[in-house]
């Protein structure tokens, strides 16, 4: 019955993660620093606790919907975070 939307979710808390992480990197924010290292590690390891967990408890078909979905949260975070703001006239 649950079939799919553990991963799912799984893959929506993994995917906050790496927004947060994109939000605070200091390559894209011109050098301002908005998270300590320890923070960044700590949402680095929360990423991946969905996987491991679902991994762990054999739930296989929910651990393949969570690498799918991560991997597209991923990318689609990356393309947004790297638009090129336009100047206001």
């Amino acid at each position: 019955m649950l079939l799919g939307w553990l991963g799912l979710s799984g893959a929506l808390a993994s995917g906050a993660c790496i927004a947060f992480l994109a939000a605070g990197d200091p390559r894209r924010r011109g050098g301002v620093v908005l998270a300590r290292p320890g923070l960044r590690r700590l949402l680095i390891a929360a990423t991946f606790m969905p996987g491991v967990a679902l991994g762990v408890a054999g739930r296989w078909s929910d651990f393949l919907i969570w690498v799918g979905a991560v991997a597209i949260f991923g990318w689609a975070i990356a393309a947004l975070a790297n638009m090129r703001r336009t100047p206001d006239p």
